[in-house]
């Protein structure tokens, strides 16, 4: 059986002194195991001038972790998809509804590569458990931020006073990181 792990971390551009609305930067990490063996892993991260949250980056999370799935040609086998983040887990079960605008278009992509595994099982785990995911998002935000000046030169290019109205909600890709390794991989 496969169990993919996901987690997602949102950290506002206000912590690094800018008071932008809503704007930040929204890190994922994935983790694909069979048979509780990891075969593949990912982590990357985003930042967004307008409707940054900790819920969307949870839902760049799974939907980069079942993209993943796709890639590798695991949609037929039996997969558990785990996550901390029991809002999410909630909505794609069907047992909450998606009230945020900005969270629904992540919601519905998720839903289509979803519906493209044959059977999937949808598991709330506490954050505690959650701990390799929640590394590798904590990993990429360092990656990120690692190198001050493109850091804040980041931050600049996405300053809602810089973007026409249109750009504001872009997601614009600072990391992106995928390791398959079919017979196993070390964290």
């Amino acid at each position: 059986m496969l169990t993919l792990e996901f987690d997602g971390m949102y950290r506002g551009f206000s912590e690094d002194g800018m008071a932008l609305s809503r704007a930040g930067v929204m890190c994922y990490g994935w983790l694909i195991y069979r048979d509780g063996v990891l075969i593949a892993r990912g982590h990357g991260g985003y930042a967004r001038c307008e409707d940054a949250s900790s819920n969307i980056a949870e839902y760049l999370a799974l939907i980069e972790g079942l993209g993943a799935l796709i890639d590798m040609g695991l949609e037929r086998e039996m997969v558990q998809i785990k996550g901390d983040a029991r809002s999410v887990i909630d909505q794609m079960q069907g047992c909450a509804a998606v009230n945020s605008a900005s969270t629904r278009p992540h919601y519905r992509q998720a839903s289509r590569l979803a519906n493209k595994l044959s059977r999937a099982v949808w598991l709330w785990m506490p954050r505690r458990k959650n701990h390799d995911a929640d590394l590798l998002t904590r990993r990429a935000m360092k990656q990120i931020r690692a190198n001050p000046q493109q850091y804040q030169a980041m931050i600049q290019k996405v300053d809602p006073a810089a973007l026409p109205r249109k750009k504001r909600k872009h997601l614009f890709s600072l990391l992106d990181l995928r390791i398959f390794q079919p017979v196993g991989l070390t964290m």
